[in-house]
């Protein structure tokens, strides 16, 4: 039982040790400054205090908005990206649509419109052609 509780006390006590580490400093035979934890003859101890940085205001200021400037643009990424996504959902749409025409064009054998008086009047092949290379266009360049 005591074992344990010596290696306890041992453990502990070189723990704190670290915490509380000495500087020591000393000059060599060529004049050299050296630093170590360990004293040497002729070594001196340095007190070694932790740097505090205080930023200015201004400083603080101009990290902030910084901040600010990173969301804002963060936040029109965002934007962008949706209405991107939403533009490519509107194209997608749009030839589907016309590839859904295409295929009419492909199935039917006669196509008909009303004139002036509304009555129904066949459109002639060369007009169905030229109308289905315009939509063949089309799909070409936008889709």
């Amino acid at each position: 039982m005591k074992l344990p509780f010596t290696l306890f006390t041992l453990l502990a006590f070189s723990w704190s040790g670290l915490a509380d580490a000495q500087i020591y400093r000393w000059v060599d035979a060529q004049g050299q400054v050296h630093f170590e934890q360990r004293p040497r003859q002729g070594s001196e101890q340095v007190e070694v205090k932790p740097q505090v940085i205080q930023r200015e205001d201004h400083v603080r200021q101009s990290e902030l908005n910084r901040a600010r400037l990173f969301d804002v643009r963060e936040q029109e990424r965002e934007e962008q990206r949706e209405q991107s996504a939403r533009l490519r959902e509107q194209q997608a749409g749009r030839c589907s649509r016309m590839r859904e025409l295409l295929a009419r064009y492909d199935n039917r054998v006669y196509w008909y419109e009303e004139d002036a008086s509304g009555r129904r009047v066949e459109v002639s092949n060369e007009r169905v052609k030229a109308s289905k290379a315009s939509l063949n266009k089309q799909i070409q360049e936008q889709c």
